[in-house]
């Protein structure tokens, strides 16, 4: 549509893209054609306007067409708007309560958990603590049992040695009296065989 426009006002200035003027012929038969082509010049320069008119109005027209549709899409953005106003600004607000429910059930928990961790810390220490105490008793009751293990070997030495001496002491009694029961044989009857 600006292309035919721009073409109209080239040729309404007589520019239509000739490089080199025309020469004129001398005489009547010139200025009969030149008569001519004056008055097809003005009727070509007339129909030119009309031309140039109708586009102007055509230009005009798109212009009202324009004006009228982007009201209609301001009306049709608004109603958009007021629509999702009414309908999903609730939808949202709704959305956002449950989110912050959330939240707050998550910080509940996350506060909860806290707690439970305190707990279980101190509990910890507690069973460490003590975990160290029986440690502690442990290694001295195994102390003690070597103590006593040692000494137990050293009664058992003392024992075995007693046995064997009081086993001694029996065989030395046994013939010191054999001994002293045949010297007292011997001494209360004196026999003599010959």
């Amino acid at each position: 549509m600006f292309h035919q426009l721009l073409k109209l006002i080239q040729k309404e200035r007589g520019d239509q893209g000739e490089t080199r003027p025309r020469q004129k012929k001398a005489g009547l038969l010139s200025w009969f054609i030149r008569k001519a082509s004056s008055e097809n010049f003005i009727s070509n320069h007339e129909k030119r306007i009309k031309k140039l008119e109708e586009l102007k109005s055509e230009i005009q027209k798109c212009k009202i067409e324009r004006d009228e549709l982007s009201q209609i899409l301001d009306l049709y953005v608004n109603d958009g708007l007021n629509y999702r106003l009414s309908v999903e600004l609730p939808m949202l607000k709704s959305q956002h309560e449950m989110r912050m429910m959330d939240m707050h059930k998550m910080t509940n928990w996350i506060s909860d958990a806290m707690e439970k961790y305190k707990e279980l810390t101190q509990e910890n220490n507690s069973y460490r603590i003590r975990n160290f105490h029986l440690l502690n008793e442990r290694n001295e009751l195994k102390k003690n049992i070597r103590i006593l293990m040692n000494e137990n070997r050293k009664l058992l030495v003392e024992q075995t040695e007693l046995q064997a001496s009081c086993e001694e002491g029996k065989r030395l009694c046994e013939e010191a009296s054999k001994t002293i029961y045949t010297a007292d044989i011997e001494s209360l009857c004196p026999v003599t065989f010959e």
